[in-house]
Parts: C-alpha cells; structure tokens; sequence
C-alpha cells in the first residue's frame, strides 16, 4: 500500500513493503499531523448509556436462564446417526460430546435452543443427532474437499 500527503509545500510519503498490508489507522492520522501541523484527538466508540456491554448481557442471560451447574447431568435427546438408536439420556452439563450407549460411536452435543444453557418446550438441554468431528477429522475432510475440487480424489 502507497500513501502521499501534501499540504502547504510538505510532502510525506507513506509504503509497506509488502503490498497486502494495510498501513494502521494510527500511523496515518500521525503522519496527516506532521504534514499539516493540525492535531487530531483519536477517540474510541464508546457504548451510548442505554447501550450495556456485551460481557454483562451475557452475564446477565447466565443467570435469567438458570442453567445447570457443570457437570449436573441434564436431559438429552439421542438419535444416533451411526446406528440410529433413538433414546432418552442424562448427559453431564458442558460435555461437547457423547458416546453412544450401543454403538459407541462419538455424537455431538448440539443445544436444544438457540441459547446454549436453556431448556426447550420439552425439557431437553442438548440434541445429540450428529456425527462428532474432532479438529484432525475436520482438517482432513476439508483437505479432502479441497483434492476433489482440484479433481484429485
């Protein structure tokens, strides 16, 4: 990135070596007040009075919905997608995952609402109807995807 400012005679030239960065905001607005001599007062977006920050809202929902402590075994709908077992199961609070009582075979714990933490109309915490992947799982189908597209696989 190329940057030049003009005024009154004075010339600043501003560049990054590497074309794909971006000169910072900061370093910009110092070199507008060299050229020119004017000092700029760089203030922060702060939150309009009504407005709360995000930390307490969420602070605040943690405890409007109650959840369970960790670890407290809660309500879990199960349909396996291994072996299609469909059952009723108490899993521990704050598990990403379960194994599956008959074929053992790792489900993921999805929330039963969209707000992690709370009940849905029937009672459960988490829905436990897809296959679990682990980060080594997901790398290698993305690599897997990406070797189909180049018409590899």
């Amino acid at each position: 990135m190329k940057l030049k400012l003009e005024s009154n005679g004075v010339s600043l030239k501003l560049a990054t070596t590497d074309e794909n960065k971006n000169i910072k905001f900061k370093t910009i607005v110092k070199a507008y007040e060299l050229v020119t001599g004017d000092e700029l007062e760089i203030t922060e977006n702060e939150p309009k009075s009504d407005e709360k920050p995000r930390e307490r809202q969420i602070q605040r929902n943690y405890l409007e919905y109650n959840r369970p402590k960790y670890h407290e075994p809660v309500k879990t709908e199960v349909a396996c997608p291994y072996c299609g077992l469909t059952c009723i199961k108490n899993v521990p609070f704050g598990y990403r995952f379960m194994n599956c009582p008959q074929c053992r075979g790792k489900i993921f714990l999805n929330s039963a609402t969209d707000n992690f933490g709370e009940k849905d109309e029937h009672g459960f915490y988490y829905r436990a109807t897809e296959i679990f992947k682990d980060d080594k799982d997901r790398y290698e189908d993305d690599a897997l995807l990406e070797r189909m597209k180049a018409g590899q696989a």
